[in-house]
């Protein structure tokens, strides 16, 4: 499976580098140290970093929207929004 395939699953999964980068990346390593593993660019891994983390919150707010706005926002639902 090639780069551009393995990146652009668009389905809300995470695809194998997906996953990969971010456990990487959870280890504490850069962009670039991250890059060097893989053999890919840093600005690769970098983009790939954004577009898995943007599935993980699109995932995380349609599975707890009520919690979502009580933590994230700091309101209640019952609370006016202004």
């Amino acid at each position: 499976m090639s780069f551009e395939q393995d990146s652009e699953s668009s389905s809300g999964t995470l695809s194998r580098l997906e996953r990969a980068i971010l456990e990487y990346f959870a280890e504490g390593p850069s962009d670039r140290e991250i890059a060097v593993r893989l053999g890919l660019s840093r600005r690769g891994i970098s983009v790939i970093r954004r577009h898995a983390a943007a599935k993980l919150a699109v995932r995380i707010a349609s599975a707890h929207p009520f919690q979502i706005s009580e933590v994230v926002l700091g309101r209640s639902l019952d609370a006016p929004v202004l």
